[in-house]
């Protein structure tokens, strides 16, 4: 479902950190089979997908977008913030995109379950990764990057799929919900069990064969229904943001050359013909 939203382009420098392989205190790699990818835990101390030591300076910031989200069901209610950044890893040559998402409590009164529109993010689907071999996934606190921002709930199990309502393992262990063109990172954003804010997810590809743009419906909010929680229905946002590209091929570089010098060969000779 498209939104309106405003969007402010924002740019800030902030500090950055590295990528390691699949061990506690850096990025984890996400499985390529749909299934959710295991290990995040609720302690910082031992959750594999925490970064510890947060953002160091070995990252760069390259660009940052905040986001204002206007609620699927009255346009005219704010109810949340989305920002967008983009980093590259001088030391390790990775591509980062980092989400972060905090809830506002601007709701319909007395509907904040019902038709009221988003209270609560069970997952943050990012798309734009068909092609890609390898993604790497972790989190750290926005509040030490973002001004406003707060702590933040954790990033838990990514998955190379969409938003799956009823996750069944036999399911995902045969294939089933592979999506090469998405990444899901699940949640527990809430305004009603007091964790309003995320923390900032964090998915790295290799810079040498992957760059990035800014894309129409590249990140889709959603809020999964629940009958136990009030009632609460679903609900999805779709919203622009930060998309991986393929950096062409050397060869492919030479191909362009070429045939840019065959069209100025061609120019060259028509303006020749008409001068003559």
């Amino acid at each position: 479902m498209q939104v309106s939203i405003k969007q402010v382009v924002i740019g800030a420098a902030l500090a950055v950190a590295s990528v390691s392989s699949a061990y506690a205190g850096g990025f984890v790699d996400v499985l390529n089979s749909g299934a959710r990818t295991p290990g995040s835990v609720n302690n910082i101390s031992t959750d594999p997908f925490f970064l510890t030591g947060g953002i160091p300076a070995s990252w760069t910031l390259q660009q940052s977008i905040t986001t204002s989200v206007y609620s699927p069901v009255d346009t005219a209610i704010q109810v949340g913030t989305f920002i967008d950044s983009v980093w590259i890893n001088a030391s390790t040559n990775q591509l980062i995109i980092g989400s972060y998402f905090q809830l506002l409590p601007n709701y319909p009164t007395g509907n904040i379950h019902g038709g009221g529109g988003i209270s609560e993010i069970n997952s943050i689907v990012r798309t734009g990764f068909t092609g890609v071999a390898s993604i790497q996934a972790s989190w750290y606190f926005a509040a030490d990057e973002y001004a406003g921002a707060e702590d933040g709930y954790r990033l838990r199990d990514p998955a190379r799929s969409d938003y799956i309502a009823s996750y069944n393992a036999d399911t995902a262990a045969n294939g089933g919900y592979f999506d090469a063109d998405k990444v899901s990172i699940r949640t527990d954003v809430s305004l009603g069990e007091d964790n309003p804010n995320s923390g900032i997810y964090f998915l790295s590809v290799d810079a040498s064969k992957y760059t990035y743009e800014f894309a129409n419906d590249a990140v889709r909010i959603v809020q999964g229904a629940s009958s136990s929680e009030g009632g609460r229905k679903f609900q999805e946002i779709w919203l622009s943001g930060y998309q991986v590209v393929a950096v062409p091929e050397p060869s492919e570089y030479a191909l362009m050359l070429v045939g840019l010098g065959l069209m100025g060969f061609v120019a060259r000779r028509r303006q020749g013909k008409e001068l003559s």
